[in-house]
């Protein structure tokens, strides 16, 4: 089994007496949504004070929580360093089943992309993604990693945070130009603001997990959904591979059930047994019973305090979007922070009102489709919605259309910011996949872009005049071979004949886009960000 990692605590120098310098970002929570954003943040030239009140990574033991990384994900997770080192320990996976009633209805592929640097999803239990994370910040000069640090005071003043925090060797206080709560569900933060999410809904719907280690195991590395399953008492249940030869098994609980009694040993090796036969053998890695609620914050930033992840939002399970939401988040924050930081000029309030604005419609998006997962997965006796479905899975054998409505959770994909301030066009706002750019598939589409923005010029060449201190001009047609231009115009969607070119943000959202780079008023769109924005030729 796994050992978790414990990290030492280190006697802050608040404590010691003597004036303590602002710090420009203070991270609350160091959960997978936490340290990515720390890590953004420092590899943009960022010091950021990272707080959290547990020493180790994961939450309660062993539990896995997050398992299932998305494509977007993985790009992002590609730029700070670590999507490497969680490919290769995780699971790759494309394709998934589903069945009724202990019968095969039908079967999907994800991404048949090979163009694609991260083509799927991998799964890896969270605790190992939040450990590569604090081993690549442990690495950054910029980051200070302090562990068992609660904070249990928030004031906020005209233009800092004031916090109090307790630690084993006593409290302390400190101050931050910009406060990011990470901190989960029942953040800390938040109750101590006096904030409390607008609930879409609760749900007494209970699952359990058993995360269990089968020995010499020959199952197909595929997630698989039983709907209605005959060894589950009629509800739901999925399959996924992880790391360490463990697979995820989620059931759905009776409405009747005690998940208490359904935990202990007993009943999980009799439940495991029903459902995948009595000569399979396992051992339980790890259980828990949870249930899931959907609530998001009004808004996402508070004067110079800004939620993030669970803290900010939640949302069911299906689909893998808790997860995967929260690191888009710290994408979406870390350059946005970086430029209010750093820019003299930039304009701090849309900066800023754009994250909250941006992310909360991906919550909400995330929240509306988890909703339509969970009423398909069980209707909870909407008469109507039962004859629906079961006419669904009926057809579906036969009928591919009748197949595609299948919806047990769709899964995990980038959020489009299509009413944000930031975006122009009704044709921008999407996030540009990493696509490939040779056979050897060293160079790709993510790796040609600058640290800020990108001016992407569909050519073999740019003028010179548009270059400025936060723009970086590229040329697609020398960075790739034929092969490697045919896979990015494929995927972006756009024709063979150059000169069209497109102005793409630091997370690689599609800001704009004209028919040609001559069109494009730089200095106007770029004036959000800086007030040093001449023409150069360097």
């Amino acid at each position: 089994m796994h050992a978790l990692p414990h990290y030492p605590f280190r006697r802050p120098r608040e404590l010691d007496g003597g004036p303590a310098p602002r710090h420009s970002v203070v991270v609350v929570g160091g959960g997978l949504t936490g340290l990515t954003l720390a890590l953004d943040l420092a590899r943009r030239g960022v010091p950021v004070l990272l707080l959290d009140d547990d020493d180790t990574v994961g939450v309660r033991g062993l539990a896995s929580r997050g398992i299932c990384w998305a494509q977007r994900t993985l790009d992002i997770l590609e730029r700070l360093g670590v999507a490497p080192r969680i490919v290769a320990k995780g699971v790759r996976w494309n394709v998934g089943r589903v069945l009724c009633a202990d019968q095969p209805v039908t079967s999907f592929t994800l991404q048949d992309q090979p163009d694609l640097r991260h083509n799927g999803f991998a799964n890896l239990q969270q605790y190992y993604v939040e450990q590569y994370l604090v081993e690549a910040l442990q690495a950054e000069p910029l980051a200070d990693l302090r562990w068992r640090s609660e904070v249990t005071g928030l004031a906020q003043r005209d233009d800092h945070v004031e916090l109090t925090v307790h630690t084993p060797a006593g409290d302390y206080a400190l101050e931050a130009d910009w406060l990011v709560a990470c901190d989960g569900a029942f953040s800390p933060c938040r109750a101590l603001m006096g904030l409390a999410p607008k609930v879409h809904d609760r749900t007494e719907d209970r699952w359990i997990i058993i995360d269990v280690t089968v020995k010499d195991c020959t199952w197909a590395e595929e997630r698989w959904t039983w709907l209605d399953a005959s060894g589950n008492n009629g509800r739901a249940v999925w399959r996924h591979k992880m790391a360490d030869d463990t697979w995820r098994l989620d059931f759905q609980l009776r409405e009747d059930e005690d998940p208490h009694a359904a935990a202990t040993p007993e009943a999980m090796r009799r439940r495991v047994q029903a459902l995948l036969g009595d000569g399979l053998d396992f051992d339980v890695a790890w259980s828990g019973a949870w249930a899931y609620r959907h609530e998001c914050l009004e808004s996402m930033r508070h004067g110079h305090v800004l939620f993030a992840g669970d803290a900010a939002h939640l949302v069911a399970p299906f689909g893998a979007r808790g997860g995967n939401g929260g690191v888009q988040d710290a994408d979406n924050l870390g350059w946005k922070l970086a430029l209010v930081l750093q820019q003299p000029g930039a304009d701090v309030d849309l900066l800023l009102d754009s994250y909250s604005q941006e992310r909360r419609e991906g919550a909400l998006e995330n929240i509306r489709q988890a909703r339509r997962s969970s009423r398909f997965v069980y209707p909870r006796g909407q008469a109507s919605v039962q004859l629906w479905r079961d006419a669904i899975m009926a057809l579906a054998p036969t009928l591919p259309w009748a197949a595609r409505l299948i919806n047990t959770g769709r899964l995990s994909t980038p959020s489009v910011y299509r009413n944000s301030p930031l975006i122009e066009g009704a044709d921008a706002g999407t996030a540009l996949p990493d696509v490939l750019l040779d056979a050897g598939g060293g160079q790709s589409l993510h790796r040609l872009l600058g640290p800020w923005f990108t001016l992407l010029v569909f050519g073999n060449s740019a003028p010179q005049a548009l270059r400025h201190p936060l723009l970086q001009v590229v040329a697609v047609g020398p960075h790739c071979d034929t092969s490697g231009r045919a896979a990015l115009l494929r995927q972006l969607g756009v024709d063979a004949g150059g000169g069209e070119a497109w102005l793409i943000r630091p997370d690689q959202h599609l800001a704009a886009r004209r028919a040609d780079a001559g069109s494009f008023d730089l200095q106007q769109a770029l004036a959000p960000y800086s007030d040093a924005l001449h023409p150069t030729t360097a």
